[in-house]
């Protein structure tokens, strides 16, 4: 990490240094001798010059952003890290913003949270900037102090995965406040894609009242659905996302469950569907797909459909039916059909 940020630093500095030196290659009025420029490595490497008197800590932080660069790191670490260099460092260090945060275990976010507390953002305002984050329920915590952590960076965020483990029995939700969709403190004003796997239905609803409908243009529910008899109130029936062009659900539903024909209904300019299901719900879907619950004006839609099943012929009536009501209405599609040898693919 430190042999990158100080290449960086080189490069950057014998740029500036030759920039100098082809303005310092001039000839003196006075004198028919051309002056000497100051040699570039006695610009970088003299031992009595201060750091921050050769870069502006706006330069540092761009060096560090280049060391961060990658997705999902621990990025408060690698701040605390460089700002453990020098007082410059510390100072450049102590401006910039998390990127992405990954967080894993209850230690790691409390870990998180005691950085974003010693931040000059934090003490001047009592937020913090985070861009994406993706936690991961603790097995014995859950979302140990996720609603702490999404009032202070919630103005910021603009990417949010949420996910428990596939053999954790969720006991505790996330809001325990049944009237959070009304808490001013929660809200993502920036959120533009939600990915949410093992989620409840209560969950699902009040992370997407959170989000501010003009920005969220990507959601992504993997086994995170309503309950087949649930009544949606008339504020969940009346949103609307404009700009929810990408909707992908992983996991198998009851036919009559009412995540799709409601997620159809918020996202009016929607333009991408994909589904994975399973052969015994393709005449639900094809009955759907064909009803007024997908709304007409989808006339752009691409439906990505990935069936999982042993022995589904490809000659499948089932299967002619979906393709036949999907032609009708126009809309390209890619259905892949996967079997314990390998998979077909049709496209149109």
């Amino acid at each position: 990490m430190f042999s990158r940020a100080k290449e960086k630093f080189y490069e950057l500095t014998a740029k500036n240094a030759a920039v100098y030196s082809k303005f310092r290659m001039t000839k003196d009025k006075n004198s028919d001798s051309e002056v000497s420029p100051t040699p570039p490595v006695s610009f970088l490497r003299t031992p009595s010059r201060p750091l921050n008197d050769v870069l502006p800590p706006e330069i540092l932080v761009e060096i560090f952003k280049i060391v961060d660069r990658d997705a999902w790191v621990l990025s408060y670490k690698v701040i605390e890290n460089l700002s453990l260099v020098c007082r410059s460092w510390r100072d450049a260090a102590g401006g910039m913003e998390l990127l992405n945060i990954g967080v894993s275990t209850s230690e790691r976010m409390d870990a998180l949270l005691a950085h974003i507390h010693t931040t000059p953002l934090f003490q001047r305002s009592k937020r913090a900037k985070i861009h994406g984050l993706s936690v991961t329920a603790d097995k014995e915590k859950e979302f140990h102090r996720l609603p702490e952590l999404l009032t202070l960076c919630g103005t910021s965020l603009q990417r949010l995965y949420l996910s428990r483990p596939d053999e954790h029995d969720h006991e505790t939700e996330i809001f325990q406040d049944t009237a959070v969709e009304a808490r001013s403190d929660f809200h993502c004003p920036n959120l533009t894609t939600l990915r949410l796997t093992k989620l409840t239905p209560r969950e699902l609803t009040s992370l997407l009242t959170l989000a501010h409908p003009p920005k969220l243009a990507h959601l992504e529910l993997r086994h995170t659905f309503l309950y087949y008899d649930d009544v949606l109130t008339e504020e969940l029936t009346s949103l609307r996302f404009p700009n929810l062009k990408e909707i992908v659900i992983v996991g198998f539903f009851r036919a009559e469950n009412p995540t799709l024909a409601w997620l159809c209904q918020i996202a009016p300019n929607l333009e991408t569907l994909e589904l994975t299901i399973v052969r015994d719900r393709l005449p639900p879907l094809t009955e759907f797909m064909a009803s007024d619950q997908i709304l007409k004006k989808f006339q752009k839609l691409k439906l990505w459909i990935r069936i999982r099943h042993e022995d589904l012929d490809p000659d499948s009536p089932d299967l002619a039916a979906l393709i036949r009501v999907i032609k009708e209405r126009g809309w390209t599609y890619w259905i892949n059909v996967g079997i314990s040898v390998g998979s077909w693919v049709y496209e149109g």
